[in-house]
């Protein structure tokens, strides 16, 4: 594998210097507050500005917006995929933007263009440049993620993308996403119990949080939908086959029909209420392939069953899915399970999946490997993937 260029080297650098750190992120969640984070967003407007841009000017992006605790990752790439095949037999859109986090194992896949991520070159140019104008123009500079979506609006931009997919970060009230005027569509996927510090403890908490991303129905002559799993999704060929991801896909459905319609393709109009999809859209909802999510990869005689559920909710699923999915051959079975987050209680996590795994379906794990944060033999991290807003569980 090539090396880095040193340009690309800095931006990485400059980039990791701007994560809060664990004990100021627990110093300032006690005054975490409406006002407070009501600021962010009027900052990211003024950070906007710094960049050369006005918020009138993201309209031109025709923004999808989705919001939610499970699945709003995978419904993003699903829009996307769709788009892709309507970029590739008609041309339009020419061009397709996708912002989503976290990344696996590059930054680079946060933003994407037509599915691809940015180039090493790409990134360090871009980066660099919101760097050093927000630099020189800014009294206070953004944390990691906010200075990534910063970024991914002058990407976006400069790129001169058609459509731009967000997936909020965290909650969407006061997520550093939610600065768009004008979005085409905006959705929100399952609920759950998740980053209870920042959005509470309930579901009626966590809801108010992620509805923030909508906006006035009335003022722009639409509605809100709630949006069922339609006969036209229930017999395609969706990996994985479980019906959490005919849900995501349904709602892409939805979403991807809204921003055609936007971009004057009405050929996708009121596609749901049909039995069948046009044939882009089945296409792009069959040929994702979104890593970390339920993935099977065989290498030789091994099969190895990913996925980067972190929730208890989402532990179900993804246990289930193994369950269904393994087989019931009398081969050896090896459980791999990495937890370090301090607001998640590892234990816990584990009686989950034993619950699920043993109880429920009678499986047998021979083996247990529990991994810590490091990426390679000698303990030490790709850069990429370090993060100082963590601190780590101990046993």
């Amino acid at each position: 594998m090539a090396e880095p260029a040193p340009n690309y080297i800095e931006a990485i650098q400059k980039l990791n210097s701007t994560q809060t750190g664990f004990k100021n992120l627990r110093k300032r969640r006690p005054r975490w507050s409406s006002s407070s984070n009501s600021t962010v967003l009027d900052r990211m407007r003024t950070w906007i500005e710094c960049l050369g841009y006005s918020i009138s000017d993201l309209d031109r992006l025709n923004i999808v917006h989705v919001a939610g605790t499970k699945g709003k990752g995978t419904t993003c790439a699903y829009v996307d995929s769709i788009l892709q095949q309507y970029r590739m037999s008609y041309g339009t859109p020419c061009k397709v933007g996708l912002f989503t986090s976290p990344h696996l194992t590059t930054v680079r896949e946060r933003i994407r263009i037509n599915s691809e991520p940015l180039s090493e070159a790409k990134f360090a140019k871009y980066f660099l440049e919101v760097w050093n104008a927000l630099e020189l123009t800014a009294a206070k500079a953004p944390s990691y993620a906010r200075l990534l979506t910063l970024m991914s609006f002058h990407v976006f931009m400069q790129e001169e993308v058609d459509t731009a997919i967000y997936e909020v970060g965290v909650g969407g009230q006061w997520d550093s996403t939610n600065v768009f005027a004008n979005p085409a569509a905006t959705g929100i996927s399952s609920l759950g119990i998740d980053h209870v510090n920042a959005l509470g403890s309930t579901i009626d908490q966590i809801a108010w949080h992620k509805a923030g991303i909508f906006k006035k129905a009335i003022e722009r002559g639409t509605h809100l939908n709630i949006v069922e799993v339609p006969s036209a999704i229930r017999g395609l060929d969706i990996k994985p086959a479980e019906h959490f991801q005919r849900q995501n896909a349904s709602l892409a459905v939805r979403l991807t029909e809204t921003v055609l319609t936007r971009l004057g393709i009405a050929a996708a109009d009121d596609c749901c209420e049909s039995d069948r999809l046009p044939a882009l859209f089945d296409q792009g909802l069959e040929n994702l392939d979104w890593k970390g999510r339920c993935r099977t990869l065989v290498t030789g005689q091994h099969h190895w069953y990913l996925d980067g559920a972190h929730t208890h909710e989402s532990l179900e699923v993804a246990c289930s899915w193994f369950g269904r999915v393994s087989g019931t051959q009398n081969l050896p079975r090896v459980l791999i399970f990495n937890q370090q987050h301090s607001s998640r209680d590892p234990v816990a996590l584990l009686r989950t999946v034993h619950r699920i795994i043993y109880d429920n379906l009678g499986v047998v794990f021979q083996y247990a490997i529990f991994r810590v944060n490091s990426t390679y033999k000698d303990q030490s991290c790709n850069p990429e993937l370090v993060n100082h807003n963590r601190k780590l569980a101990t046993a």
